[in-house]
């Protein structure tokens, strides 16, 4: 007995963030109009700062209700997200207004996830080109809490209308969903390794007392 609560303790402790519900940001709730914070626990922003900044509202077809853009593509700018409550291991947003008239063939949604400066991982998906929000890029995997997303050349440069008709398009994002935050760094492996031996330690203790006491 006292060893299959051994096992649901190591259980519970390393699968106990799974069980959490996932965040999910609609920008439904949201006013109007210059807007950096998207949640509490994720803190939009411009690379920039300037062309309006991230801006919240009704994009039509191009989004999906209330959703979030981040203008001036034309000078290479691009969407950046800070959370607030430790790291995270995946994140997806919906992504729309990729008009043919201001992309090429073969032009990327890129998304860069980070670990304070360190890039964790690139994830791209090549843009349909239809003008509507109908495409989903996502990423599962090691720890992060940062990430950056923009429109790219096939080079996985962000626009900046030399060498690309790109003179203007804008990101609009919606449904950014992301797992419970861990809270701070996750452990390493060594870590969980000392953590599980501990536990199996304590119940081979309490094997050897009951069987003293027996």
């Amino acid at each position: 007995m006292k060893r299959s609560l051994l096992a649901a303790t190591v259980a519970a402790i390393v699968l106990g963030g799974a069980s959490a519900q996932a965040a999910v940001i609609d920008f439904e709730t949201g006013l109007n109009g210059l807007q950096a914070n998207g949640h509490p626990e994720l803190t939009f922003g411009s690379f920039l700062g300037n062309n309006g900044g991230v801006v919240v509202g009704d994009f039509g077809e191009q989004g999906d209700g209330q959703s979030l853009l981040i203008g001036g593509d034309s000078d290479g700018d691009y969407l950046t997200g800070q959370f607030n409550d430790g790291t995270h291991t995946s994140l997806s947003l919906d992504f729309g207004n990729d008009d043919q008239g201001f992309t090429n063939l073969g032009d990327l949604a890129l998304l860069n996830l980070f670990l304070g400066n360190v890039q964790i991982a690139s994830v791209s998906v090549v843009l349909n080109r239809d003008d509507i929000m109908n495409q989903t890029i996502s990423y599962t995997g090691s720890a992060f809490d940062n990430f950056t997303f923009a429109y790219t050349n096939a080079q996985g440069s962000p626009f900046t209308g030399g060498g690309n008709v790109s003179t203007g398009l804008i990101e609009i994002v919606d449904n950014v969903t992301f797992d419970p935050g861990v809270g701070g760094a996750v452990p390493e492996p060594a870590t969980w390794a000392l953590m599980i031996g501990g536990f199996g330690l304590a119940g081979a203790t309490l094997r050897r007392r009951r069987t003293i006491t027996a």
